[in-house]
């Protein structure tokens, strides 16, 4: 199995991230007739959602853009699964 750092994601067809002005944003999908409220973290961890940047690729970004936080890579890891399994994107 490939190392999941490795992999990329995207959001799936029809869902849209919605910035709000704290940081926080809402995807919503037309598909399943749902919204989703997103902290700043995975708020910013979808706008990489272009099926191009992979996990270790939002670690670097991210720590270049925080250089005084660390955000754990099991956070990261979690919030894609969860996103996944609700039908928001795909990664892996």
């Amino acid at each position: 199995m490939n190392d999941p750092k490795d992999s990329t994601f995207v959001l799936e067809p029809g869902v849209q991230l919605a910035p709000l002005g704290d940081g926080s944003a809402v995807l919503y999908s037309k598909e399943l007739d749902q919204s989703l409220s997103l902290n700043h973290t995975a708020a910013l961890l979808c706008s990489f959602a272009d099926g191009h940047h992979t996990l270790s690729s939002v670690l670097q970004e991210m720590s270049q853009i925080f250089p005084d936080s660390t955000i754990p890579e099991q956070v990261l890891v979690d919030c894609l699964n969860d996103l996944q399994a609700r039908r928001f994107l795909r990664w892996g």
